[in-house]
């Protein structure tokens, strides 16, 4: 054998050694095109891209559904993970499945929230296989939505406090018959204010109801029926059931200043004596209608400054304060002070409908 021919037969026996070694799972994340194998199939079922998405739904979902796919690929051994627009993969593994005598199969796969999948690695076999991957449209959107197949019927929000630190809500709940109910709890939004996790959550009624994982999804806690000891249709809804479930927090972070939210402040005049004077303003927000949300203010103080040296006295930044101790003052730039809330129960939230309006003062020396 010559030198050439023997250096040839080394890199290909070295080529079949590498591909062999490539488990279908190890291929998927490589995300490989459809010719970029050639060692154990002898050719991919396809060349086509199957289609790849959730059935419609939306939400936090366990499945993924391949349609379009030919008869030269069904019944043939599959990989797949989902992944977000930078690549991120959204599993921790691959997922493996036999692919069904139809053009279609449902793939169960690791909890996923829908809006965050860009697309899908996909093997069959040993041969990567293009897969276009449908966004569904937007579903019901707010701090509390339907999980799968579930009909959720107007919330009623029963305790909001101004504190923005609890929160309880009625949710009317329904669906066709088999279908297991939920409710997504979505935390990082209001009222929930960024909780950390759904452990705080009571669910007061019905008594088969809870918080089936306190450990978020993708920032998601579902609530749903218990089967085990619960009543008929706990889990899974009846032709024609429907009930309320009405879920609790009451130790909910106080909520935060929302730099998407419209904010704006204006002040009063001065009143006083050469000696200690204060005047009012106003914070308003526009954006957050129903629920709470934080606020700071930056007050310029030039006001108060100036009221002292009409008096030939000057501000003592030593006694700036506020009508009231649940805010707290702290210097940004030369006269201008940033006003925040620390506590209490009125003094932390803001609303369209409900502005903050607090004094600040200052002595002269």
């Amino acid at each position: 054998m010559t030198p050439r021919r023997a250096g040839a037969l080394v890199a290909a026996v070295a080529g079949v050694l590498v591909l062999l070694l490539l488990t279908p799972a190890s291929a998927a994340r490589l995300q490989l095109s459809a010719g970029g194998l050639t060692a154990v199939d002898a050719a991919p079922c396809t060349t086509a891209a199957l289609a790849g998405g959730t059935g419609g739904a939306s939400g936090t979902l366990t499945t993924v559904v391949l349609s379009g796919v030919p008869a030269a690929c069904r019944g043939q051994r599959a990989s797949l993970r989902l992944h977000a627009a930078d690549g991120t993969p959204l599993a921790a593994s691959d997922t493996s499945v036999t692919l069904a005598a139809a053009d279609s199969t449902t793939v169960t796969v690791p909890a996923y929230a829908a809006e965050r999948v860009a697309g899908v690695a996909l093997t069959v076999g040993t041969w990567g296989v293009p897969v276009t991957w449908t966004t569904p449209q937007a579903g019901p959107s707010g701090p509390v939505t339907p999980g799968p197949g579930t009909v959720l019927g107007p919330l009623r929000w029963t305790v909001l406090p101004q504190s923005g630190t609890q929160a309880c809500v009625v949710v009317p709940v329904s669906g066709d018959a088999g279908t297991t109910w939920r409710i997504d709890l979505h935390l990082d939004q209001r009222p929930f204010n960024g909780v950390a996790d759904g452990s705080g959550f009571a669910v007061h009624t019905p008594y088969w109801a809870k918080v089936l994982d306190p450990r978020p999804v993708d920032g998601v806690v579902q609530v749903g029926g218990v089967a085990s000891g619960g009543a008929p249709g706990a889990a899974v809804l009846q032709a024609g059931q429907a009930f309320e479930v009405e879920i609790c927090h009451y130790r909910l972070p106080a909520p935060a200043y929302d730099p998407a939210l419209t904010y704006s402040q204006t002040s009063t005049a001065v009143t006083g004596s050469a000696y200690d004077a204060c005047f009012s303003t106003t914070v308003r927000v526009t954006g957050t209608p129903q629920f709470f949300a934080g606020w700071r203010a930056d007050v310029d103080l030039a006001p108060l400054q100036a009221f002292f040296a009409a008096s030939g006295r000057s501000l003592d930044t030593s006694r700036i304060r506020t009508s009231t101790g649940e805010l707290s003052v702290s210097p940004l730039s030369g006269t201008v002070y940033r006003v925040t809330a620390r506590q209490g129960w009125s003094a932390l939230g803001i609303r369209d409908d409900v502005p903050q309006t607090f004094g600040i003062c200052a002595g002269s020396r």
